[in-house]
């Protein structure tokens, strides 16, 4: 009985079940999408996760192993295994038509175990290709970029150091690459074996080294990689395996696409916010006819379990066109989103995507409609024989109905961003956001119910029909607010962001950055830049740690875990499993603010100091849990040295200058094997382009990024990802509108005798159309200047507490947003009321008889 009364309430309820459907089915297609893409992506980064390592196994570290190391590695690998061994280095490429920083990969013949180059000679390098011409000669494989920057192609003389080199080829397709966000510099390929006579890795030299393993097909690569990681104590000794390899190459598309699923977190309120309007005025219209059915032996629960079934049935509808919605919007997020993978997606609605999106449907219509099914429990059969209105606001207030919904939206935000932080983060954000609009937005309609001296009729009553509907108002304002706040914000910050890295004279940003400068060849370079008149922003020395103890506790390594792992914990993961570079200064930089403890007492005194003074950066601090008080051990080139965090520093990084996480207090590590960084000011580019080639030909082991190209880079990587955030607010704007067309209709339906009586007493169509329209505009546009209002307020939150950088305000686009939302908002309304404006009087006089 029960299934065919719900049944027979949506054949009859068919409009109500249409736009029900149809908000929510539009707030979970970006959820569903972003879903699609991400198993896709995943599945993609499996099938190729040996591609990506290229190999089964394979033992890292940023220092080559000590002989005894490398014997117990070799003891654990199984019999069988194939070894191979590469060297990844930042170095200068020379040549006549200029130099270009650039990632070195040095391999052997070996390489790739698994995956494949593809050359544009036609030529594919594959584990057991015989073609590896780089390695019976000296010649290199080149990045495309290169030839774009610096002009090169293949026959093209280069110098690595003290290596003169040929190009022999141009990398196409590199199946070992991972994800390419901005990058520092393009890879070249060479022979390691050649290594030893290029002069590039001295002694504090910057690279990375890898051991890789091809193990016997039964072989357990789990199995292996922990009985290293028991072998291989030195935190700074990192053992990989495709699985891990996967995960790390995803990572930077992983933050993009968190902060994607948030976007289309606030979409699917937004369209949760319609349906549970639409569903309490479908719900107050029934509440006669359940009364009645009360009085016939229905009881209340069995009352309430006809319209739980019911949701539960409309959500399952709702599937159908967020399939097709998600079909659409899929092959736009993968465009967007191509830049950033070297795989050729073609995401598509998986059943795994389905699923969530059929639970998500189910269990959230089930949700929105908890806090208003619950009045069927006050209903009072003695109503019928009274002249009350039946209405879903009556009876006592339940607000623990409304927790199920703030469980789900805080459930799927910290799921969405991997981060319980972030994810409570954005929570109490949107609950500021929506609380400010909710007070905004009654302010508003009941302020325009005060609103006098109005000549036209018809203007005096669209502001007191605002205040006295106030629940539709206040829906369509919110919807309005959020989606206007949410286009507004990263054009916002895009702003602040190009401000920020604005380089000209009278910026602080350097135009060169210098690294693996050696203690001998600063004088040199000191000339260099001398007779060019060109005075360096500072320079630090870099030592090499590694930490050995905390508070007398063992820093040990801390594995990967299965399951579900928040951003916070993959990055702490990452820190405590690399080595450490320490630095040591008189005092602070200009990028640098004490926010806590005490400055340094000046040089170390070893007769009046137990231990070293430390300065930790205090996201660095957070992040691996150190606090003020805290003793560390480090291991320095094997020798012990103490010391004890005294202070708490704030680091702007955007700054470009030489900062580290620690820093030690002058005088203890001075002595130390040591190489220097140093920061070169702003330069035009002909004049930093000669000095770069000087540095490059004179000493060829410093590196030197070009800092100028890098901040492009950084933009332009900035806008690509701003335009699948921008899609995705877009959907939310869009189910904002779904929104205000829903609520406008049903509105509109429910006034639809008191319009009609306004033409009987005399009123034209276009003033009763006026009317309305006057009405929703004014919401639109004080909604809409409000949520660009919020929008400025969040985007400096944003850019002074979690970027960390200035804000610079624009007008024009939040005063463009607010025209256009308030014409389409118009425009909507006018459509959603058109047909009831125009209809005749008559008809209603005719439906009364």
């Amino acid at each position: 009985m029960i299934f065919r009364l719900a049944c027979r309430e949506l054949l009859r309820s068919w409009r109500f079940g249409l736009f029900f459907i149809f908000n929510l089915s539009l707030g979970l297609t970006g959820f569903v999408s972003l879903q699609a893409f991400n198993v896709a992506l995943e599945t993609e980064i499996k099938a190729n996760a040996k591609s990506i390592l290229s190999a089964d196994l394979a033992v890292a570290a940023r220092r080559e192993l000590t002989d005894d190391e490398a014997k117990k590695m070799r003891e654990v690998v199984p019999a069988g295994a194939t070894e191979g061994k590469i060297y990844e280095f930042f170095a200068m490429l020379s040549s006549s038509k200029g130099s270009r920083l650039v990632l070195v990969k040095a391999v052997d013949q070996a390489y790739p175990f698994y995956g494949e180059l593809d050359l544009e000679s036609g030529r594919q390098i594959t584990a057991g290709s015989d073609n590896k011409d780089i390695l019976s000669a000296p010649k290199a494989w080149i990045y495309p970029e290169l030839k774009s920057q610096l002009g090169l192609d293949v026959g093209d003389e280069i110098q690595l150091g003290q290596l003169n080199l040929q190009i022999s080829d141009v990398v196409k397709k590199d199946a070992t690459q991972t994800f390419r966000m901005a990058s520092l510099a393009p890879r070249i390929f060479v022979n390691r074996e050649l290594l030893p006579q290029s002069g590039l890795l001295q002694y504090g030299s910057t690279f990375s080294l890898a051991h890789l393993f091809k193990l016997p097909e039964t072989t357990d690569h789990k199995l292996v990689r922990d009985q290293l990681y028991n072998v291989l104590t030195d935190p700074q000794i990192n053992v990989e395996t495709p699985e891990t390899a996967g995960e790390d190459s995803g990572r930077q598309l992983g933050y993009l696409s968190d902060y994607l699923g948030l976007v289309a977190i606030v979409a699917l309120f937004m369209s949760a916010l319609g349906a549970a309007y639409i569903y309490r005025l479908f719900l107050s219209t029934r509440m006669k006819e359940i009364a009645i059915l009360r009085t016939l032996g229905l009881q209340s629960g069995e009352a309430v379990s006809v319209y739980i079934l019911q949701a539960s049935m409309l959500g399952l509808l709702a599937t159908i066109p967020t399939m097709l919605f998600s079909l659409l919007v899929l092959p736009l997020l993968s465009k967007l989103l191509a830049n950033f993978t070297p795989f050729d997606l073609s995401p598509t609605v998986t059943p795994e995507a389905f699923l969530i999106c059929l639970l998500m449907a189910v269990f959230g219509s089930f949700v929105v409609s908890i806090p208003f099914l619950m009045k069927i429990f006050d209903l009072r059969a003695a109503k019928l024989f009274s002249e009350e209105k039946f209405a879903v606001g009556e009876g006592q207030r339940r607000y623990w109905t409304f927790l199920p919904c703030v469980a789900l939206f805080y459930f799927l935000s910290v799921y969405q961003a991997h981060s319980w932080k972030i994810g409570s983060l954005f929570v109490g954000s949107m609950v500021a956001v929506v609380l400010a609009l909710l007070l905004i937005g009654y302010g508003t309609v009941k302020m325009a119910g005060w609103i006098r001296g109005l000549n036209r009729w018809f203007l005096k009553f669209s502001f007191l029909s605002l205040s006295r509907r106030a629940g539709a108002s206040l829906a369509i304002f919110v919807a309005l607010g959020l989606g206007a706040l949410l286009i507004n914000i990263l054009p916002q910050l895009k702003n602040s962001l190009q401000a920020e890295f604005q380089l000209d004279a009278n910026s602080k940003i350097p135009s060169l950055f210098m690294f693996d400068i050696q203690d001998e060849q600063w004088t040199g370079l000191e000339k260099i830049l001398a007779d060019r008149e060109v005075k360096p922003l500072g320079r630090s020395p870099l030592v090499r740690a590694r930490i050995l103890k905390v508070n007398d506790q063992d820093y040990e390594r801390k594995l990967d875990t299965q399951g579900f792992k928040t951003r916070e914990e993959e990055r702490e993961a990452r820190f405590r499993n690399r080595g450490m570079n320490l630095s040591f200064r008189e005092g602070l930089s200009d990028s640098e603010i004490m926010i806590d403890g005490r400055p340094f007492s000046g040089p170390f005194d070893p007769e009046k100091q137990k231990r070293a003074e430390l300065s930790v950066e205090t996201r660095f601090a957070d992040r691996m849990g150190f606090k003020i008080g805290d003793v560390l051990v480090f291991d320095v080139q094997g020798v012990e040295v103490e010391g004890e965090i005294i202070n708490l520093r704030k680091v702007k990084w955007t700054s470009f200058q030489p900062n580290f996480f620690i820093m030690v207090q002058n005088g203890v590590l001075n002595e130390a094997p040591k190489s220097w960084i140093a920061a070169i000011p702003f330069l035009p580019e002909q004049q930093r382009s000669e000095l770069q080639n000087a540095i490059a030909k004179e000493f060829s082991n410093v590196s030197v990024i070009d800092v100028v190209r890098t901040v492009d880079d950084v933009l332009k990587t900035a806008e690509k990802m701003s335009w699948s955030l921008e899609l995705m607010a877009g959907l939310a704007l869009l189910t904002g509108y779904i929104v205000l067309f829903s609520i406008v209709r049903s509105q509109i339906k429910l006034r639809r005798w008191e319009l009609n009586m306004l033409k009987i007493l005399g009123a034209s169509w276009g003033e009763v159309a006026s009317f309305i329209l006057t009405e929703f505009a004014f919401l639109a546009f004080i909604a809409s200047f409000f949520g660009a209002a919020l929008s400025v307020v969040v985007s400096f939150a944003l850019n002074t507490f979690i970027f960390e950088s200035d804000f610079k305000l624009s007008l024009i686009q939040p005063l463009l947003s607010v025209v256009i939302i308030t014409t389409l908002s118009l425009v909507i309304s006018f459509l959603a009321s058109l047909d009831i404006v125009r209809e005749s009087a008559l008809s209603i006089l005719r439906e009364e008889k």
